[in-house]
């Protein structure tokens, strides 16, 4: 092997890995992205006297994504204890989870299942696929709920 090969042979392996991790983190799905859509939904809170409402401000590509199939991955928070789960609530991250007495935390989705699912542990990962409803409620700060869900990552 010539003094050159020897060098050149390590940078274009180099290069070769770099290509494909970049290739394939194009391909990879950005987990983060309907999270940030959800997160982006502006709600302001009126009180007029003894009257209180909240106004919700659903952002375009929010709208959108919900005229479509909509799959987001999250942990699941369980609303009660049951042998099989029909509705719960998804979290992007276990520390979002809004009994835990945490402070502040991120966007939390309702969901309701197609069929149940087995009971399993708090802060389960799942990944779903399911009808995005916005709930545009005064009375309620609930924002969005995902209906007729189905899992999808193989669990």
């Amino acid at each position: 092997m010539s003094k050159w090969n020897r060098r050149l042979r390590p940078l274009i392996l180099t290069l070769a890995i770099a290509t494909s991790a970049m290739a394939w983190a194009q391909a990879a799905p950005d987990r983060d992205a309907p999270w940030r859509l959800l997160a982006a939904v502006e709600i302001t809170e009126i009180i007029d006297g003894l009257n209180w409402r909240a106004e919700k401000s659903f952002p375009d590509a929010l709208r959108a994504a919900a005229e479509e199939s909509f799959e987001i991955g999250g942990f699941l928070v369980p609303i009660s204890a049951e042998a099989y789960i029909e509705t719960f609530l998804l979290v992007q991250d276990p520390a979002d989870c809004p009994f835990c007495g945490t402070g502040g935390y991120g966007p939390v989705v309702e969901v309701w299942m197609r069929h149940p699912l087995p009971d399993m542990p708090e802060f389960t990962q799942l990944s779903l696929r399911g009808d995005l409803v916005l709930i545009d409620d005064p009375e309620t700060f609930q924002t969005y709920r995902l209906e007729d869900a189905v899992r999808i990552d193989g669990g």
